[in-house]
């Protein structure tokens, strides 16, 4: 006997196979609507809180196994910002950029457009491993020396 198995993906490019509750639906919707910044998971919790619209709140925990399952579909990406805490964000349609941060206070510099196309190119060439997401350079600023 044979088997076919179809899947079917959502704006957000998820399999329907997982859950889709009411939180998770609440949570990709922040995102989308605040894309292209980053959130701790306290500042999601707040954030659906404020919005008038939204329909129920999730909790911290219930918001940490979200956004967990939700880096390893690669729809969010996580970092960690200076205070230690994981921030997350809608993962970029276009990914490769390159971004110096500071270890210390945190600062972000993000390296020029046409320079990252060379270095990824590069990385394509002499690497077996696809690249599939930003690339994050962790250093000291001048300011932090």
């Amino acid at each position: 006997m044979k088997m076919i198995i179809i899947f079917i993906f959502d704006k957000w490019g998820e399999n329907m196979a997982a859950y889709k509750t009411i939180q998770r639906t609440c949570i990709l919707s922040f995102l989308e609507a605040n894309i292209g910044q980053d959130f701790t998971v306290k500042q999601i919790v707040e954030g659906i809180q404020a919005d008038d619209s939204a329909c129920c709140a999730p909790s911290e925990s219930t918001v940490y196994r979200i956004m967990s399952d939700l880096v390893k579909r690669s729809i969010v990406r996580r970092k960690i910002n200076q205070d230690r805490e994981y921030q997350y964000r809608l993962t970029d349609q276009n990914p490769g950029k390159i971004s110096l941060r500071c270890k210390i206070c945190g600062k972000d510099q993000h390296i020029d457009e046409n320079v990252c196309n060379k270095i990824m190119d590069e990385l394509k060439n002499f690497s077996s491993i696809g690249i599939d997401a930003d690339i994050e350079i962790l250093g000291v600023c001048d300011k932090c020396k």
